[in-house]
């Protein structure tokens, strides 16, 4: 999490450079660009696998299904290390309002050929539990499993927390069948078994097939 919560700024600049980039490009024909507003379909997908990664449960293995031009992403991912002595699971829902589409045909562009602009928010938990076992010899010459104390110790759950609301770029083959990318920078309240945790705008991101 500490390594985390330095990247916010670096991301938000990034999509600040790539949003202003695109607003400033060359005017291309009306065959090149074609800019739809939220009345019209926007994506003719219908479901998405990918990987994802983010804050708070939103990473691991992405599954989107599309409702026009609103979609819905479950992130999953369990964990097990330490020979199965710790094990942990990351969780997420993430809600994706489409609101304009941008077809970059044009060489000279920055954009890859297409480009959405995204409202998004999520929310989504990290739940860990470790445990250990030791065993203890009550003499130096009893080194029989039979003379020996196994200590069992299992750490209480715990859990990550958070909801998110913000703004995205969706890079790539949105409107049909491919692959595409998103990065986006999201407010953030983050809670864990302690009490409040803080609130920041951090990023996620995401890459995903979609058919």
């Amino acid at each position: 999490m500490p390594i985390l919560l330095h990247l916010p700024r670096t991301f938000a600049a990034l999509l600040l450079v790539a949003l202003l980039s695109g607003l400033t490009a060359r005017t291309a024909s009306a065959a090149d660009v074609v800019a739809k507003g939220y009345e019209e379909t926007i994506s003719q997908n219908h479901n998405g696998l990918g990987l994802s990664f983010g804050v708070g449960g939103l990473n691991g293995i992405a599954y989107r299904h599309y409702f026009d031009n609103f979609a819905v992403q479950l992130d999953v991912l369990p964990l097990i290390a330490d020979s199965g002595n710790y094990l942990a699971v990351f969780g997420g829902l993430t809600f994706i309002d489409y609101l304009v589409l941008w077809n970059k045909a044009a060489r000279s562009t920055f954009f890859p050929s297409q480009v959405a602009l995204r409202a998004i928010g999520s929310t989504g938990v990290w739940l860990s539990r470790s445990q250990s076992t030791t065993a203890q010899v009550p003499a130096a010459n009893a080194n029989t499993p039979q003379a020996q104390a196994i200590n069992n110790y299992s750490a209480p759950v715990d859990y990550f927390a958070h909801v998110g609301l913000g703004i995205g770029l969706e890079f790539g083959a949105i409107a049909q069948p491919g692959f595409s990318a998103a990065v986006d920078v999201q407010m953030t309240v983050m809670w864990d078994q302690v009490g409040f945790y803080g609130a920041y705008p951090l990023p996620s991101a995401s890459l995903m097939y979609c058919w």
